[in-house]
């Protein structure tokens, strides 16, 4: 475009950010390497990132932010897309593959009977009727034994003089035999005995109701009582996280590596010392979260559709919802802390969206950079920005960490957050996005509501009938139930644990991967605004140490529209550098 003198008056273009839950766009007039910024705007991202459905949720939004600007941009710039699918799947409790112990109950086992703990040498109930040992056993019972038989030989045993400690049983017996039985001992049911060598050290444990003392819980106890190598100690403790909380325990040494998947069982596929080792989604779990981002090569989850049969990816990451109840120090109950959030970063980029986006809009579209790259550039338009800074982008689905020495990108984003805060509180997604972001209150009447820190308010008008005695957040149109069985003390320290276990250690994981630590962190993107994650990521990283601030871009947008007015910004650079090569 020019003026009549001939002068040239700018170029109208627009910056376009499909991302993974939201997409933003910035127009811009660009003449001489300056940038005036028109309008900018922003909606959901309709389906997954990069589909059609999205691109033509992208021109619709494009559409509406030139009627409102009242011009039209001439050309339309893009970054690479890579989308990335978040959901929930129903994955064991995760535990390390070279842990030197195995726990032996399920997961879902709920009904111990007994009381005290125990550690004795593994003897199989049909082998009770052989020579007496002379030191503490635990008896073990297989599923295809009756209760009743069980306790009959384990009666027997101890008239002869077996010193039984404890019973481990496959089936769901252990009230059935422990009432069966003249020793209080602990009985631990609902095991799994695959493996278990008689002769094989055991420890059982059953808490005594009332009561927090947890035995075999402590990793120097358990170390000492199974004979293990001082130097597996750390392993133990790691181990021994997963116990904190449980009402039975039953452990035993590892005596051999864990077994690959069968082949068509769930896997991950993980690069570890540059050979690729195969885990099931168990193992995984651990070794993801120690690992930088792009160690992943495949994995297959038959409860995430995208990964059902298979899928390549370049990074992975897992959060078990039990690790958040745990941190949030929850009552058991309150909250359904069962399964696992998975974030999937695919390998490959979506089909180049430029193409698409100029069919749909008429107009030229092209596609400048990588989406780091591009938040990187907006990112650094924020006033007073420290020298020696690292970006890091919170989208929907990633964190892209950019530093001077590289770019990191890793699953798992905004979306786990959401994700998991559904899941734990059975409530829809669209409800869990809003709830996620703010404070709550609890109604205790038509007038009164209970706040996070302690006080007690009055409401500017009567509370509905169905949010009386419910935990509720302040929605547009008023108060918004959401759960009956959390204070609104819990939910606050529910909610920051989530934030602590999926984003803010996400980019702790992230950090590992460069060589030097920056003297700040700058969080642009829509989980910046968040103010509660920049604390968790700040809590997360206080032992670099590293400061850890917010983008505004270009001093007026705050944290959003980082990578669109990225874009606008190299697209600005490249104008002017040919103008020059041009002179």
């Amino acid at each position: 475009m020019t003026t009549p003198a001939g002068r040239s008056s700018g170029t109208v273009v627009a910056g376009i950010d499909v991302g993974n839950h939201t997409t933003e766009i910035v127009l811009a007039r660009v003449r001489d390497g300056a940038v005036t910024t028109l309008a900018h705007g922003q909606a959901p991202t309709r389906g997954r990132k990069g589909s059609a459905e999205s691109l033509q949720g992208a021109a619709a939004l494009l559409h509406r932010i030139e009627v409102d600007a009242g011009c039209r941009a001439e050309e339309l710039l893009l970054s690479a897309l890579r989308p990335v699918d978040t959901a929930t799947a129903p994955i064991p409790p995760a535990y390390s593959p070279t842990s030197p112990v195995r726990s032996l109950r399920r997961p879902d086992a709920s009904t111990p009977a007994g009381t005290g703990y125990g550690v004795g040498q593994h003897v199989r109930l049909c082998d009770l009727n052989a020579g007496v040992v002379d030191e503490p056993v635990v008896i073990s019972v297989d599923e295809t034994t009756d209760f009743e038989v069980a306790a009959r030989e384990i009666s027997l045993a101890v008239a002869r003089g077996w010193q039984v400690v404890g019973v481990v049983a496959a089936q769901d017996d252990a009230v059935l035999i422990r009432n069966r039985i003249p020793i209080d001992v602990p009985v631990v049911d609902e095991a799994d005995l695959t493996g278990l060598e008689p002769g094989a050290l055991v420890a059982v444990e059953v808490v005594e109701e009332g009561r927090a003392y947890r035995a075999m819980a402590d990793p120097i106890a358990l170390s000492a009582a199974l004979h293990l190598p001082a130097g597996s100690l750390v392993e133990v403790a790691e181990f021994c996280r997963e116990l904190a909380d449980s009402a039975a325990i039953a452990v035993t040494p590892r005596t051999e590596a864990p077994l690959p998947p069968a082949p068509d069982d769930d896997y991950v596929d993980v690069r570890v010392d540059g050979a690729l080792v195969r885990y099931t989604p168990a193992e995984a779990h651990g070794v993801l979260r120690r690992s930088v981002p792009g160690c992943v090569n495949a994995i297959r989850l038959r409860s995430v559709p995208t990964a059902a049969s298979g899928l390549s990816v370049h990074d992975a990451f897992f959060t078990d919802l039990g690790s958040i109840d745990n941190g949030a120090w929850l009552r058991r109950g309150v909250a359904d802390a069962q399964g696992t959030v998975v974030a999937l970063l695919a390998a490959e980029e979506a089909d180049d969206a430029a193409a698409s986006l100029s069919e749909l809009t008429g107009r030229p579209a092209r596609t400048l950079s990588s989406e780091p790259e591009a938040a990187a550039w907006g990112a650094r338009t924020t006033p007073g920005l420290p020298p020696g800074s690292m970006v890091c982008d919170i989208g929907g689905g990633t964190v892209d960490l950019i530093g001077a020495d590289g770019t990191v990108v890793a699953a798992g984003a905004g979306e786990s957050i959401t994700v998991a805060v559904a899941r734990v509180l059975g409530i829809p997604h669209a409800l869990a996005e809003t709830v996620k972001r703010t404070p709550a209150v609890r109604v205790e009447g038509p007038h009164v509501a209970h706040e996070e820190d302690g006080r007690r308010v009055f409401l500017d008008s009567p509370a509905s009938s169905d949010a009386i005695g419910r935990l509720c957040t302040r929605g547009s149109a008023g108060l918004v139930p959401f759960s009956d069985r959390l204070a609104a003390e819990e939910w606050r320290s529910l909610r920051l644990a989530i934030k602590q276990e999926t984003v803010a250690a996400n980019i702790a994981r992230c950090l590992t991967a460069f060589g030097e630590s920056p003297t700040a962190l700058v969080l642009a993107g829509g989980g910046a605004l968040d103010d509660e994650l920049m604390r968790t990521v700040g809590e997360a990283l206080r032992s670099v140490p590293i400061v850890v601030g917010r983008a505004d871009v270009d001093g007026v947008h705050g944290p959003r529209f980082a990578v669109a007015r990225g874009l606008i910004a190299m697209y600005a650079a490249d104008q002017l550098s040919g103008d020059d090569s041009a002179d």
